[in-house]
């Protein structure tokens, strides 16, 4: 990206020029009657909304101003109810050539993606059950596409691990607790918890699209991931000859009811220990994220996170770094 102020690292009063993207675009009326334009623009640090009260200020067409559009903003930075805007002075498209490169506009994982893969495939590699093996295999080793996919996908629009990579490091967080559990569980499959740790997000890869803002696609508003993966899990377990029937239903079953409730998506709620067990570590681990960033987000004097939604909470964020604090905390 060309010499410009991260948002992460913009302050009220500061001046901004650069290439954003824009992730929502509206034109809209204003209670006086005049037509504005309202923005989201975001890059690889994050987003922040933006307002151009005069429409003469957009240079070319106004069409070109539209969500996954590339523009080059000049404005400055102001506050309103204590959070961050831009007021944009002056706007026009970007084509892509403008782009040097295209990962300064999205937010990734922290984590490299081999090393991420590398240690998927050792969970793989440590199931023993030749079944489940030989299904893990198939779907995330020997299936390029979908591998490749796994790799780049967030897990989420915007709730928790909403950045490029974000699906694979939040299934290898909870493959991860997964198999603290299991060890403490005696009476747990691990390779079927495994399994269904893997499997339970697999169809997001479809679900969502990240080719520029993240969104979702035609078939994941029409279907949702659930549905995809139950399908695509019946399809490959349908080309593995003598695949036991049995142990087909209890893998769908998890990735059917992981979601925990009816109301929040889930054909079946968790009837079995392995599919309570992957619900409630895949809430915790969404929910965790979530709070880590909000914690990471601290300003100096604000003990509280804006309202979470996706919570419904403010989040406290002031640390308790009593004795021996600094060795036990994970920097995110």
């Amino acid at each position: 990206m060309p010499d410009q102020t991260l948002i992460r690292n913009l302050k009220e009063g500061d001046s901004f020029q650069g290439f954003l993207l824009a992730q929502e675009a509206f034109y809209k009326i204003s209670t006086k009657g005049s037509e504005y334009l309202e923005l989201k623009l975001a890059d690889a640090s994050g987003d922040l909304k933006a307002f151009l009260w005069d429409l003469r200020a957009v240079e070319g067409d106004l069409e070109a101003i539209r969500p996954d559009a590339f523009l080059r903003v000049k404005g400055a930075v102001t506050s309103y109810n204590g959070r961050l805007q831009l007021r944009v002075d002056k706007v026009r498209f970007a084509a892509d050539a403008e782009i040097a490169d295209f990962s300064a506009f999205f937010p990734v994982s922290a984590r490299p993606v081999p090393e991420m893969l590398a240690e998927l495939d050792g969970y793989i590699g440590s199931v023993k059950d030749p079944w489940i093996r030989r299904l893990l295999l198939d779907l995330f080793v020997e299936d390029g596409t979908l591998r490749a996919a796994f790799a780049q996908a967030p897990a989420a629009k915007s709730m928790h691990h909403a950045y490029l990579g974000g699906l694979l490091e939040h299934t290898l967080s909870v493959l991860g607790m997964a198999d603290r559990a299991c060890a403490h569980y005696r009476e747990l499959h691990r390779d079927l918890v495994l399994a269904g740790a893997l499997l339970h997000d697999v169809g997001k890869t479809a679900e969502l699209s990240y080719q520029r803002s993240f969104g979702y696609t035609d078939a994941g508003n029409l279907l949702g991931h659930i549905a995809m993966e139950s399908e695509w899990i019946s399809r490959a377990v349908g080309k593995i000859p003598a695949f036991p029937e049995e142990l087909r239903l209890q893998i769908l079953h998890i990735v059917l009811s992981h979601h925990g409730r009816l109301e929040f998506g889930s054909p079946v709620l968790p009837k079995t220990p392995e599919a309570l067990l992957v619900h409630y570590l895949d809430d915790l681990d969404g929910k965790l994220e979530v709070m880590f960033r909000a914690r990471g987000d601290e300003a100096p004097g604000e003990a509280w996170s804006p309202f979470s939604r996706a919570l419904d909470r403010m989040i406290y964020r002031r640390r308790w770094m009593g004795a021996g604090a600094e060795d036990d905390v994970v920097q995110n």
